[in-house]
């Protein structure tokens, strides 16, 4: 009798026990599932969130070009090179950087500045507008050149990475270089989202750094900006 009510409780036991695994299995799966629901939750959010910053800033770029058609203007296209200007430029890093967060692509940044000690005012002027040439036959219909400064120009380089930005510029050294003008060296400075800041401006300001330090070298250079 007791043979029997030992064997009962070992049954019942195991039968408890082999109960308890399935429930702890289920449990542990259910919070397997719950935790990647919650990773497709925060990952739909990022999305959405991208998505709005991209059409919030396409909207306000498209808004800015409407309301310089309307007034005439062609919003600050400089008359000498055809480009367009400083204004458009810093909208359309806002612009192109949110796109590029949308779509998990990188975007290269280039500032120029075209040097030359003995020039003068007429040559720099002639300098500008050939240059805005060697930009357009350089780089491709996706990118986005502009005139920022007497000398000095922006291009936003779409899907490109930091090595493809510093490729471009060295392009655009030697294609300057090709024309022979022995007067002039390119000073470039090349920064990238997300290599080397997440926001607009501020890769705008890294690539503004990087521009200086090519600039004080006295030469023809392109200058990376550094990365923290």
């Amino acid at each position: 009798m007791e043979w029997l009510a030992l064997g009962l409780l070992t049954a019942l036991t195991l039968a408890a026990l082999a109960t308890g695994s399935v429930l702890l299995l289920r449990l542990r799966s259910r919070d397997r599932d719950a935790g990647r629901l919650r990773d497709e939750v925060h990952h739909l959010e990022d999305v959405l969130l991208a998505e709005r910053e991209a059409f919030e800033s396409a909207t306000m770029l498209a808004d800015t070009v409407g309301s310089a058609e309307a007034s005439g203007e062609m919003l600050g296209s400089d008359s000498e090179t055809g480009l367009l200007g400083e204004h458009y430029f810093q909208l359309a890093i806002e612009q192109r950087i949110a796109a590029a967060r949308r779509q998990l692509q990188p975007v290269a940044l280039l500032l120029l500045s075209l040097e030359g000690d003995g020039a003068g005012e007429a040559y720099r002027q002639q300098a500008a507008v050939n240059f805005a040439g060697i930009l357009r036959e350089t780089l491709r219909e996706s990118d986005t050149a502009c005139r920022i400064g007497d000398n000095r120009f922006g291009v936003i380089l779409e899907d490109t990475s930091e090595a493809g930005g510093v490729w471009a510029a060295e392009r655009l050294r030697t294609a300057l270089a090709r024309k022979g003008d022995s007067l002039l060296r390119l000073a470039a400075g090349v920064a990238a989202y997300p290599t080397h800041a997440l926001e607009g401006d501020e890769v705008l300001s890294r690539a503004r750094q990087a521009l200086d330090s090519a600039r004080s070298s006295g030469s023809s250079r392109v200058e990376v900006a550094s990365v923290d």
